[in-house]
C-alpha cells in the first residue's frame, strides 16, 4: 500500500467546536430576555452567527476539497497492450477504464455517505458473469479514492479457503505467523477487527478511510463450507461494526445473491449496486480512448461494425478478449483493419477461433485427446450455473499440463500462485460459456460437475475442521461419494481432495462397521436362543453391510442353528384358531376367525383351496383318517365336513351353540364335536348320524381328542377338569382334576397311556390314563397353555402358549429342547408333523408357521435320535459314525441316517472302535467296559474315564478315576499292565501311529508320554492351568496336540526342546482335539459350542462349525476335508472343513420373513436406510 497524508484532524476538531458555539449563540439569540446586558448581547451575536456560520462553511469545503477525488487520469504506458482481453482491469490499467464513469461515480457517492450501521458500510457489487463488476472497482473506483486520501487494503479473494484469505490480510497488516492468524479467523469472531485496530494504531491511520475490496465473493458460494461462509461473513461484519471508518465492496455475480441473502448475515446483501451493460455510446469510449492512449487507430467503419456486433448483453469478454488480439495483429504501424477483425472471427468468434486453432494444434501433437477433458478440470458447477475452478497445477498430468501451457499461451487461461502453490483457471468464464464445444462438454456433463463440485466443497469443510472424523462420510452418504469419485475419475475429472475424503471415509467407516460386526455378533451369540429370528437378521446384516469378521460369521451359523422357522403361511385375515397336519404330512390345514379354512401345500407353503361355507369364526379343524376329508368348528354353531380335493360340503352338523372343538376317531368311524353348551355330540361318518350326547361337563368344552384305539374320547373344559368318555357307552370312565383354570387343550399319547393337557393356570400337565393321577408338571410358562400336541414316538411334547412361543419338551428326561418364537402375538394351536420333524402353529397375528424341531445349521450332515447329550463318539473301519450317549444308548449310523440302536442299563462315557477288527469298545457310567462284537466284557476294577485302541487292535487302555492307567491285552482277554504316575483322573488317552508311545491327560493339568516297551520312560509336559481333556498325535509322531478346560490348546513337539505352541481363541472349556491326517491342521471342540480349525501358522482358528451346545467329541474323516462332531445338543454333525459364507447367508435368509425394522437398525448401529 502507498502511504498517503491523513487529513487535518485540528481543522476538523475546531470546526466541530465552532458548530457548537454556533448553535449555543442561535438559541441565546432567540430565546434571551430583554434585558439591557442581554439586548447588548443580541446586537453583537447576530454578526457572530454570520460569522461562525461562514467559517463552517469555509471550513468543511476545505474538509471536502481535502479528501475529494482527483479526475486526472494516469499517463498510459504505450509499450503494453490497453486492451486486458479475458482478464479484469486492474488498478494499473485505470488509465485506459472507459466507459463506466457514471457507475464508478455512483459507487463512489456510495462511500462517502454517512453509514453509522456496519451494514450500511457494506456494498455490493452485482452483476452478470463479464459485466465488469472487478474491473470498476478496481480500474475505477480505487484510484478515486486512493486520490482522496483512502487507505485501500489488499484484496481478498475467497477461493476455495475462505478463512485462510482473511489470515493473509492479517498478516499483511502485520499480525505476524500466518498459522496462528488463521487459528484465530476460525476460533475468535473479531480477529479481523483486532488486526485493523493494531495496524491502525501503528501506522498511526487512526481515523482515515479504509477500504477493504472482496471480489469474485460468489467462491463464498461455490467453493466454500456453509461453516466457513458463516464465519467469513462473521468476520467482515465484526470488523464493520467495530471500526466506523472502515468500508468493504464486494463484487458478486448476480445468481448467488440469493444464497447469500440467505445466509447468517443477509443485512450485508441488503442493498446491493447492481451493474447492467454497456449502453453503445459508452461502448464507443471502451474501443477508441484506450487505442487512442496507445496510438493505435481503427479503420473508418470498423468501430461501428464493432460496436454493432456487441451489441449482445454478454458480449463485453469477448469485446474485450478481441481488442486485445486486434491490438497483436495491429502490427508496427498501429492500425486495426476489417481484414484482422474478420480473420479473427469478429467479435463473437474471436475467442471461438482461437480456442480451436490451440485445440487443433495441441490434438496434431499429441496422440491422446486430453483437451477438453482437461479445461473441464477448471469448471465448478453450482446448482445451474458454471463458475471458475482454480486447480493447482501439481494435481496435473503431463498432457494436462501440455494442454494448460497451449491455453495460457493463447491467453484464455492464467497462472498465478497462491500459498507458494502454483494454480490455473480460466482467464473469464466466456471460455466455457462461449466457446461451443468446451460449453457443450460443461452441459453434457453438468451433473458430473455439479457432483464433484459438492465433494470439493464436503472435501473443504472436513480439511478446514481438521480433518475431524466428525465430518467424514458416513453410510449413504459415503456410498454415494464413491459411486461420484468412481464416475469422475472413469470421466479423467479426479479430484484429489474428494478422494482424500472419500478414502479416509472409508477406512473409518471399515474401523467402525468392523466394531459394529463384531458387536452385531457378540449380541447374537448372547440371545440367539432368546431372539433367533433377530440374531439371523442382524448378522446377515452385518455379513452384507459390515466387513465379515469371524465373530459375525460365528454368530450366523449359531443363528442358523437356533433358527427353527421354516415358513410363514399368509393369507389368512384374522387370528389362525385351529391348525393340522393330513396324515400322510402332504398338507396342512387351517381355520381362521376370518370365517374360513385353508388347506396349504406343505412343502411349499402355497394355498391348495380355500374352504368358504361358515358364517362365523372357524374355530377348529381336523382330518379323516384318510385325509379325503376335513372336518370344521365354527361359531356359527356347525361343524361342517369338507372333501379335501374339491373343498364342496359333504355334511353340516349342529351343534346347538357356539361350536369349539372337532375331532375324528383314528378309525374314521366317529367325528365328535364340543360346544359351548357343555356337552359333546359325536356323529357316525357313515351316515352323518348323531351317535351320542355326551353330557357331564360344567362349563364351555373346548378340547377333543380321541384315544389311538377310538375307543376313547379325552374333552378339555373350563370347568378345570378334562374327562375321558367311554364313547359306546356314553359315560365318563374318568375324570382328571387339578388344573387350577381352564383347560382348554387336551391330547392323548400315541401309546394310549398317557393325556398331556394345557391351562389357564400357565401349566402343561401329563397324566396317568389308568389311575388319573398326575405325572408332570410342566410350569414356568409365562401364558396359559392354549394348545398341545404329541410327537409320533410319545418322547416330545409341544404346546403353545398365550405369549406367542412355542415349546417343546422331551417327557422323559423332562427339560425343553426347544423354543419356537416368531408370532407376534398369543398362539392358540399347535400340531406335529406325522413324521415328528415338524411343526406348525396357529397365531393371532393372523398367520401360521412352520417350524423344524431340529434346526439344520451350518453342517453337512445332521444325526438325531439320542435323547439327551451325546456324549461319545468314534469311527469303525467302514468310517462309519458311532455314538454314545447319556441316554444309555449307542447308535451306529447308516448312510441313509438311520441307526441301529443298542441300549445300555447306564450312561455311556467312552467309545473306542477297534482299528483291526469289527469290535466296540464302551465304556459305562458304572465303570464296566464292555466289547461288542467279542465275547466277554473287559472289568478294568475301577471306573473308566477314557479309551484307547492300539494301532494293531491288539491292545485296549483306559484312563481310570484312580489316577492309573490300566491295559487289556485283547488278544489274550487279560490285563497287560498298569501305569502310574497320575495324581488325579486320567481322561485323555492317545496312541502314537506307530503304537510305541502312549499319552494320557489328566485332571492333575500334566501330559504324560510313555514309552509301552520302557513303561518306566516317561515324560512329563507341564503348562496348563486346568484338566487336560483331550489328546491327539500327529501322523509323524513329531508333534503332540492337547486340549485343557483351561481353554487353550499346546502343540507340544517331542522331536527338540521347543516350547510348545499355545492356541488360544476357544471361550470355555475345550474338550476334543485331532490333528487331520495330512497333519497340517488341527480340529479342535470346546463347550463354547465351536468347532475350530486350525493351520500350523494360525494362532487364532477358524470357527467352521456351531452347535446348540458344548462339543464333547470329535474325528476327521478318512478324505481329510470333513469332521464329524457330537454334542450335548443330542446330535452328532459333520462339518466341510471350510466355509461358504454366501451359502449360510442364503439359508439364514430362507428363515426369516420380515426385515430389521429401523429401530432395531438404529439400536445395533447400522444404517437406518439400507434395508435388510
Amino acid at each position: 500500500m502507498r502511504p498517503s497524508r491523513r487529513p487535518p484532524i485540528a481543522l476538523q476538531l475546531s470546526l466541530l467546536i465552532i458548530a457548537v458555539l454556533l448553535e449555543i449563540a442561535a438559541n441565546f439569540f432567540a430565546n434571551a430576555d430583554a434585558s439591557p446586558l442581554n439586548a447588548g448581547i443580541r446586537q453583537v451575536a447576530g454578526p457572530a452567527l454570520i460569522v461562525l456560520l461562514v467559517v463552517l462553511i469555509v471550513g468543511n469545503g476545505l474538509v471536502l476539497w481535502w479528501e475529494a477525488p482527483r479526475s486526472t487520469r494516469p499517463v498510459w504506458q504505450s509499450d503494453r497492450s490497453p486492451y486486458p482481453g479475458l482478464s479484469a482491469f486492474t488498478e494499473q490499467d485505470a488509465s485506459v477504464f472507459f466507459g463506466r464513469d457514471e457507475q464508478v461515480s455512483e459507487l463512489v457517492r456510495r462511500l462517502h455517505e454517512l453509514g453509522l450501521d456496519g451494514a450500511d458500510r457494506f456494498v455490493c457489487v452485482t452483476g452478470a458473469s463479464g459485466s465488469g463488476k472487478s474491473s470498476l472497482v478496481h480500474a475505477g473506483v480505487v484510484p478515486r479514492l486512493r486520490r482522496g486520501r483512502w487507505q485501500v487494503l489488499p484484496t481478498v479473494t475467497p477461493g476455495g479457503e475462505p478463512l485462510a484469505g482473511l489470515a493473509d490480510l492479517a498478516v499483511t497488516l502485520g499480525a505476524g505467523d500466518r498459522a496462528r492468524a488463521l487459528r484465530d479467523v476460525r476460533s475468535r469472531p473479531d480477529s479481523l477487527a483486532r488486526s485493523l485496530a493494531a495496524w491502525r494504531a501503528r501506522t498511526g491511520h487512526r481515523h482515515g478511510r479504509v477500504l477493504l475490496i472482496l471480489d469474485q465473493l460468489e467462491e463464498l458460494v461455490t467453493l466454500s463450507s456453509a461453516a466457513e461462509q458463516a464465519t467469513f461473513l462473521e468476520q467482515v461484519a465484526t470488523a464493520l461494526d467495530a471500526d466506523r471508518r472502515l468500508w468493504v465492496v464486494a463484487t458478486l455475480r448476480v445468481e448467488f445473491l440469493a444464497g447469500l441473502l440467505a445466509s447468517p448475515r443477509p443485512d450485508l446483501f441488503a442493498n446491493p449496486v447492481t451493474l447492467g451493460t454497456v449502453r453503445p455510446a459508452d461502448l464507443v469510449a471502451v474501443v477508441e480512448q484506450p487505442a487512442q492512449l496507445a496510438g493505435m487507430r481503427f479503420e473508418d467503419g470498423l468501430v461501428d461494425e464493432i460496436i454493432s456486433d456487441a451489441a449482445t448483453p454478454d458480449a463485453l469478454p469477448m469485446l474485450a478478449y478481441l481488442l486485445q488480439e486486434l491490438h497483436r495483429a495491429a502490427g508496427p504501424g498501429l492500425t486495426a483493419t476489417r481484414q484482422a477483425y474478420r480473420a479473427l472471427g469478429g467479435v463473437a468468434g474471436a475467442l471461438g477461433r482461437q480456442a480451436d486453432s490451440v485445440m487443433a494444434e495441441i490434438r496434431r501433437e499429441s496422440v491422446t485427446d486430453e483437451v477438453l477433458a482437461t479445461l473441464l478440470r477448471l469448471v465448478a458447477m453450482e446448482d445451474i450455473e458454471p463458475t471458475r475452478r482454480r486447480v493447482p497445477l501439481r494435481e496435473l498430468s503431463d498432457d494436462q499440463r501440455r494442454v494448460i501451457v497451449a491455453f495460457t499461451d493463447a491467453r484464455l487461461l492464467t497462472t498465478d500462485v497462491l500459498d507458494g502453490e502454483p494454480y490455473v483457471q480460466v482467464a473469464h468464464e466466456a471460455l466455457f460459456r462461449r466457446w461451443a464445444p468446451l460449453r457443450q462438454q460443461v452441459e453434457t456433463r453438468a451433473e458430473q460437475l455439479r457432483r464433484r463440485t459438492e465433494l470439493e466443497r464436503w472435501a473443504a469443510d472436513w480439511v478446514h475442521a481438521g480433518r475431524s472424523g466428525d465430518y467424514l462420510l458416513t453410510g449413504d452418504r459415503l456410498q454415494l461419494a464413491g459411486q461420484w469419485l468412481e464416475a469422475m475419475e472413469t470421466a479423467g475429472q479426479d479430484s484429489p481432495a474428494a478422494r482424500a475424503l472419500v478414502t479416509a471415509s472409508r477406512s473409518r467407516d471399515i474401523a467402525f462397521l468392523h466394531r459394529v460386526s463384531e458387536t452385531i455378533g457378540q449380541f447374537a451369540l448372547g440371545n440367539v436362543d432368546r431372539y433367533p429370528e433377530l440374531a439371523v437378521l442382524l448378522t446377515t446384516a452385518a455379513l452384507r453391510e459390515c466387513p465379515p469378521t469371524p465373530v459375525a460369521r460365528r454368530a450366523l451359523m449359531a443363528s442358523l442353528a437356533f433358527s427353527h422357522a421354516e415358513a410363514v403361511l399368509s393369507g389368512h385375515t384374522d387370528a389362525v384358531r385351529g391348525v393340522a397336519w393330513s396324515p400322510d404330512g402332504a398338507q396342512l390345514a387351517t381355520a381362521s376367525r376370518d370365517g374360513t379354512a385353508r388347506i396349504w401345500h406343505a412343502e411349499t407353503g402355497t394355498v391348495v383351496r380355500v374352504l368358504r361355507g361358515h358364517t362365523g369364526m372357524v374355530e377348529a379343524v381336523d382330518w379323516s383318517p384318510d385325509a379325503a376329508r376335513l372336518a370344521t368348528a365354527s361359531r356359527d354353531g356347525t361343524i361342517r365336513v369338507w372333501e379335501a380335493t374339491t373343498g364342496t360340503t359333504v355334511a353340516v352338523l349342529p351343534c346347538g351353540d357356539v361350536a369349539r372343538g372337532v375331532a375324528w376317531s383314528p378309525d374314521g368311524r366317529c367325528l365328535a364335536g364340543s360346544s359351548r353348551d357343555r356337552t359333546v355330540r359325536v356323529w357316525d361318518t357313515s351316515a352323518w348320524q348323531l351317535a351320542t350326547h355326551l353330557v357331564g361337563h360344567e362349563g364351555d368344552v373346548w378340547g377333543l381328542c380321541f384315544a389311538p384305539d377310538s375307543r376313547t374320547l379325552a374333552s378339555a373344559s373350563h370347568d378345570r377338569s378334562v374327562i375321558v368318555w367311554d364313547v359306546a357307552a356314553g359315560r365318563p370312565e374318568r375324570r382328571l382334576t387339578g388344573h387350577g383354570d381352564f383347560v382348554e387343550a387336551v391330547a392323548w399319547s400315541p401309546d394310549s397311556r398317557r393325556i398331556v393337557t394345557g391351562s389357564g393356570d400357565q401349566t402343561v400337565r401329563i397324566w396317568d390314563v389308568a389311575t388319573g393321577e398326575t405325572r408332570h408338571v410342566i410350569g414356568g410358562q409365562r401364558a396359559p397353555v392354549w394348545s398341545v400336541a404329541w410327537s409320533p414316538d410319545g418322547r416330545t411334547v409341544v404346546f403353545a402358549g398365550g405369549d406367542g412361543s412355542i415349546h417343546a419338551w422331551n417327557t422323559r428326561l423332562l427339560r425343553e429342547v426347544a423354543e419356537l418364537r416368531g408370532h407376534t402375538q398369543v398362539a392358540w394351536s399347535v400340531g406335529l408333523s406325522p413324521c415328528g420333524r415338524r411343526v406348525v402353529s396357529g397365531s393371532g397375528d393372523g398367520t401360521a408357521r412352520l417350524w423344524a424341531v431340529q434346526p439344520r445349521g451350518a453342517e453337512r450332515r445332521l444325526l438325531t435320535g439320542h435323547e439327551g447329550p451325546v456324549t461319545a463318539l468314534a469311527l469303525d473301519r467302514a468310517a462309519r459314525f458311532v455314538t454314545g450317549g447319556a441316554d444309555g444308548t449307542v447308535r451306529r449310523w447308516q448312510p441313509d441316517g438311520t441307526a441301529v440302536v443298542t441300549t445300555w442299563p447306564e450312561p455311556v462315557v467312552a467309545l473306542a472302535c477297534s482299528p483291526a477288527a469289527d469290535v466296540l469298545a464302551v465304556a459305562l457310567h458304572d465303570g464296566s467296559v464292555h466289547l461288542v462284537g467279542a465275547d466277554g466284557n473287559v472289568h478294568f476294577g475301577e471306573e473308566a474315564e477314557s479309551l484307547a485302541w492300539s494301532p494293531d487292535g491288539s491292545r485296549l487302555v483306559a484312563g481310570c478315576k484312580d489316577n492309573s492307567i490300566r491295559l487289556w491285552d485283547v488278544r489274550t482277554r487279560s490285563a497287560a499292565g498298569v501305569l502310574r504316575g497320575h495324581a488325579d483322573w486320567v481322561g485323555a488317552l492317545a496312541w502314537s501311529p506307530s503304537g510305541r508311545y502312549l499319552a494320557s491327560g489328566s485332571d492333575d493339568r500334566t501330559v504324560r508320554v510313555w514309552d509301552i516297551e520302557h513303561p518306566g520312560d516317561c515324560t512329563v509336559h507341564s503348562g496348563h492351568q486346568n484338566y487336560v481333556d483331550g489328546l491327539s498325535w500327529a501322523p509323524d509322531e513329531s508333534r503332540l496336540a492337547s486340549c485343557s478346560a483351561d481353554w487353550t490348546i499346546r502343540v507340544w513337539s517331542l522331536t527338540g526342546a521347543d516350547r510348545p505352541r499355545v492356541l488360544t481363541g476357544h471361550e470355555k472349556r475345550v474338550r476334543v482335539v485331532a490333528w487331520a491326517p495330512g497333519g497340517q491342521r488341527l480340529a479342535s471342540g470346546s463347550d463354547d459350542r465351536t468347532v475350530r480349525l486350525w493351520g500350523l501358522d494360525d494362532d487364532q482358528g477358524e470357527v467352521i462349525g456351531v452347535h446348540r451346545d458344548g462339543v464333547t467329541g470329535l474325528a476327521w474323516l478318512p478324505d481329510g476335508r470333513q469332521i464329524a462332531t457330537c454334542s450335548a445338543d443330542g446330535t452328532a454333525r459333520v462339518w466341510a472343513d471350510s466355509l461358504d459364507v454366501d451359502e449360510l447367508t442364503t439359508a439364514a435368509r430362507s428363515r426369516v420373513f420380515r426385515t430389521l425394522t429401523d429401530d432395531e437398525r438404529r439400536a445395533h448401529l447400522l444404517p437406518a436406510d439400507a434395508g435388510s
